[in-house]
C-alpha cells in the first residue's frame, strides 16, 4: 500500500484538480490509470477491498479502503486534492447488515435506502449524487479517455453471418426489456433462443453459465446494451479481453455491444484474440434494423494508450 507523507497538507477546494479514480474490478480502472499517467496526470487510486487487486496498482499511489467506510474515501479525496472523481470497474452490491459503516455510510446509506430496492442503477445514482454533494465533480471513465468508447463497426476482421445478426436483432429486443427493468445489461441468444439473461450475478457468470449448454460447435451471441437512463458515469457497460476468452471458453460466436455507450478495453488485445479464435466483435446501435445480414467496418484506431 503506498500511503501519503504524515505531514500532507489538504489542498483548499480551489486547488483540487486531481483526479480521484474509486477502482473495483477488471483492467477498466487499471487502464484508465494508466492512460491518464500517460498524458501526463498523476492520479490517486482508492481501491474498493475486495474488489480491486492491490499488486494491479504497484505504479500510482493508492490505498485500499473497504467500500462503507465513506469517510475514508472522503477524507483521501481531500486529502490528495482530489476534486474530479470517476468510478471505474464493477463493484458487488455490499452486505450491509455484515459490514459496519462510519458516520458517512451511515449518511449514505440513509439515502441509498430507497434505490436499493431500485437495482443497480438507482444505486450507483444515489453514490454519484452523495459525492456531488460533498461537493466533487463525477466524470465518467468515457468523458477521461475517449478512446475507450466504441464507434459502430467490428472490432476485428471476423464478421457476424446472416443467422448472427437474426441473434443480435432478438438480443436487442431482449436486452432492451429487461434494462428497462433495471434487471441487467445484457442476454445470450443462439438461434433465437435465449440461453440467459444477466441479472445480478455480472456478465462474466451469465457467459459462464452458458458453457453448460454448449454445443459442438461456435453459436449464439452476447448481446450487451447500457439500461434507459443509466448512470453512465458511474456504471458504463464495458468489455475486454476476458470477454473474448469467456466467449470462446463457452463456445459462443461473437459479441454485440452498443455503440457509444460501452467501453472497450485494450482494444488491440481483443482484436487479436477475436480473430484468432475466430469470434467476431461489433458495436451497433441499440435500435439498427439488423433483420439482413450486413458487412460493417470499423476504421482502426492509431497507437490505444489501452
Amino acid at each position: 500500500m503506498v500511503r501519503p507523507s504524515v505531514g500532507s497538507v489538504s489542498p483548499n477546494k480551489a486547488d483540487r484538480k486531481r483526479i480521484g479514480i474509486i477502482a473495483g474490478r477488471g483492467e477498466l480502472p487499471v487502464n484508465l490509470a494508466q492512460s491518464l499517467k500517460a498524458r501526463g496526470e498523476n492520479p490517486y487510486i482508492l481501491l474498493v477491498k475486495g474488489e480491486a487487486r492491490e499488486e494491479d496498482f504497484a505504479d500510482f499511489p493508492h490505498e485500499s479502503i473497504v467500500i462503507t467506510k465513506v469517510g475514508k474515501f472522503l477524507k483521501a479525496l481531500n486529502r490528495e486534492g482530489c476534486g474530479v472523481v470517476t468510478l471505474a470497474g464493477p463493484v458487488n452490491r455490499p452486505d450491509f447488515r455484515n459490514l459496519i459503516p462510519d458516520m458517512e455510510g451511515l449518511r449514505l446509506l440513509k439515502r441509498i435506502g430507497g434505490a436499493l430496492s431500485k437495482g443497480d442503477d438507482g444505486l450507483m445514482r444515489a453514490i454519484t449524487g452523495y459525492l456531488a454533494d460533498k461537493g466533487f465533480q463525477i466524470i465518467g471513465a468515457h468523458e477521461l479517455s475517449g478512446s475507450l468508447v466504441a464507434e459502430p463497426g467490428l472490432i476485428g476482421s471476423i464478421e457476424p453471418e446472416a443467422e448472427d445478426w437474426q441473434d443480435i436483432h432478438e438480443g436487442l429486443q431482449i436486452v432492451k426489456a429487461v434494462g428497462a427493468l433495471d434487471i441487467g445489461q445484457a442476454a445470450v441468444i443462439r438461434r433465437k433462443y435465449v440461453l440467459a439473461v444477466e441479472a445480478a450475478e455480472g456478465t462474466e457468470a451469465l457467459i459462464r453459465r452458458c458453457g453448460d449448454f454448449a454445443w459442438d460447435y461456435p453459436a449464439g451471441v452476447l448481446v450487451k446494451l447500457s439500461k434507459p437512463g443509466q448512470e453512465l458515469r458511474a456504471d458504463m457497460p464495458t468489455i475486454g479481453p476476458d470477454t473474448v476468452e469467456q466467449i470462446q471458453a463457452a463456445n459462443l460466436k461473437g459479441i454485440a455491444v452498443e455503440a457509444g455507450k460501452t467501453l472497450i478495453v485494450n482494444r488491440e488485445r481483443i482484436r487479436e484474440l477475436a480473430d484468432r479464435a475466430g469470434i467476431f466483435v461489433v458495436a451497433v446501435t441499440a435500435d439498427q434494423n439488423l433483420d439482413q445480414t450486413q458487412t460493417l467496418t470499423q476504421t482502426p484506431k492509431g497507437t490505444d494508450p489501452s
